[in-house]
């Protein structure tokens, strides 16, 4: 039986999400092939990146379900992990390219699955199936995507000191829109300078907004310290929006007297 390299970033605190699985759990998944090809696990210590090796290019972890994704859109199995026969690694239906790759373990009816990016795709805009959440991971940069639903984005930049994670809420009109956070993948602290995008999907605003004009969008922050703390980000981001729309000039910053704050930068 054949054994491919793949490196596998050990997950920092990953928390499953209810409702963000394969909605039929693992019934209608591609089968695991004769003589399928065993994976063996290994990681970088010293990118701190998930790499996967997998026909002849680098992968990376990059994100989780965004809601739900078809069975179907799981096209080929194309193998397993080394002494983990139950975790098997997918290309996807809606990617030819096999810019992205699936991997799930089979055994949970509630498993998530997580998404790996070809390295070569770092800061190209290439499309994403609408179904992969990206959680802006610090090696991605400012890697563009894009989805066939239209969205508005919202770039927020980390200007403060001793943050490992910023945690959002997002409404239009006291109407419940989405939430959500972003953070480096080995749970250190942010970057000053360092861009991240919040994207607000046309289907998180069905029967709430009419997207046919200018919606309002209202966010409230806060951030998780790296001693763990949750600190809450003083003012509220409200802006009218549309979709395909990007503001960038969002800011947290933090002084003594303040705390952490909002900055609008425009």
């Amino acid at each position: 039986m054949k054994n491919i390299k793949i490196t596998v970033l050990l997950l920092c605190g990953m928390v499953l999400l209810p409702g963000c699985s394969l909605p039929d759990g693992n019934r209608g998944l591609a089968e695991l092939p004769p003589a399928a090809s065993a994976y063996t696990q290994r990681f970088d210590s010293d990118s701190g990146e998930a790499l996967i090796d997998y026909n002849g290019r680098t992968y990376s972890f990059f994100g989780t379900i965004r809601n739900k994704m078809s069975n179907s859109s799981a096209r080929e199995c194309i193998g397993y992990l080394e002494n983990d026969e139950n975790t098997h690694l997918y290309t996807l239906s809606e990617d030819p390219l096999d810019n992205y790759i699936m991997m799930k373990n089979t055994t949970g009816f509630m498993e998530q699955a997580t998404f790996y990016r070809a390295t070569d795709t770092k800061q190209k805009d290439i499309f994403t199936p609408e179904y992969i959440e990206s959680l802006g991971y610090e090696c991605w940069g400012s890697s563009g995507i894009h989805y066939e639903e239209a969205e508005a984005c919202i770039g927020i930049i980390c200007e403060a000191p001793d943050i490992r994670e910023i945690l959002y809420t997002a409404e239009s009109d006291g109407k419940f829109i989405s939430e959500g956070g972003t953070r480096y993948s080995n749970c250190k602290e942010l970057k000053r300078g360092d861009l991240f995008m919040i994207e607000i999907i046309e289907e998180r605003l069905k029967d709430k907004v009419d997207t046919s004009k200018p919606f309002n969008i209202t966010m409230h922050f806060s951030v998780i310290t790296v001693d763990g703390e949750e600190k809450e980000v003083s003012g509220v981001f409200n802006h009218d929006m549309m979709l395909g729309g990007y503001l960038r000039g969002l800011e947290i910053r933090y002084d003594e007297n303040s705390g952490y704050y909002l900055y609008l930068n425009y």
